[in-house]
């Protein structure tokens, strides 16, 4: 017990200050939780001034806006789109003159939740009017392939959402493997697109080649599925397509 006067007053004024030091550490433009450190400090990524944004501990390259919105302050509003919609949307863009922007994974998306506050959970001065809300990532559900992972930036939190529901996107491009990120990423390539046990040029090949052209849908498939096909509708080979794709 401490009994000496000076002392104690010396001691709660250490405790003040640190008390002060935890409740102002989220320089992040997010509301304070004064317990949580924060996980996404700004000098952790460098601001190309190009509307994109690297996470020098990733190596990651981010949109700063949602997509539908632009400028320096992200103004406009945000477009929520269906998982199959975000996975087009990524192939089209060419934001700072770049054409390999992908969606995220679960493990990309979540390296950019800031912990520090909520509502929204991001980096509030990096990615301006972020919505608080679902964002997609471009993991599927195993249990469940009509539905994909999404993290949602009001809380920071992850879950699962049918794919043909309307989610908000952003997107991001290079960094590390998404093999490092996606326990769901195949360990090794395999041009047996339509899982039949055995790569055919005039299956899998022209599978290949349609998806490179931009063919969707039945004009992907048409009369390119082998027999005993493990993937055989458009939106399997189309996913699998993109999960090999090197970003």
């Amino acid at each position: 017990m401490v009994r000496n006067p000076l002392a104690l007053a010396a001691i709660l004024a250490m405790q003040a200050t640190a008390f002060e030091a935890v409740a102002t550490a989220c320089t992040a433009g997010n509301p304070d939780t004064a317990s949580v450190a924060e996980s996404t400090p700004t000098n952790a990524f460098t601001d190309h001034g190009d509307g994109t944004l690297t996470h020098n501990l990733t190596g990651l390259m981010w949109k700063r806006c949602a997509q539908g919105q632009s400028g320096a302050n992200c103004s406009g509003t945000a477009t929520n789109m269906t998982w199959r919609s975000a996975l087009d949307a990524a192939v089209f863009d060419r934001t700072a003159g770049h054409g390999d922007w992908h969606l995220p994974n679960l493990k990309e998306l979540e390296s950019i939740v800031e912990s520090c506050g909520y509502n929204t959970a991001i980096n509030q001065f990096l990615f301006p009017a972020t919505p608080p809300a679902l964002f997609w990532s471009s993991s599927s559900y195993a249990p469940g392939p009509t539905s994909a992972w999404y993290v949602n930036f009001s809380s920071g939190v992850t879950g699962i959402y049918a794919k043909s529901g309307d989610v908000y996107v952003r997107l991001v491009r290079g960094g590390q493997s998404l093999g490092s990120f996606d326990t769901n990423h195949p360990t090794q390539m395999t041009l047996d697109i339509d899982g039949n046990g055995a790569a055919d040029a005039l299956t899998d090949g022209l599978l290949v080649i349609r998806y490179l052209f931009g063919l969707r849908g039945a004009a992907l498939i048409q009369s390119a599925v082998g027999t005993g096909a493990q993937r055989s509708t458009a939106a399997d080979i189309g996913t699998y397509l993109q999960s090999i794709t090197p970003q």
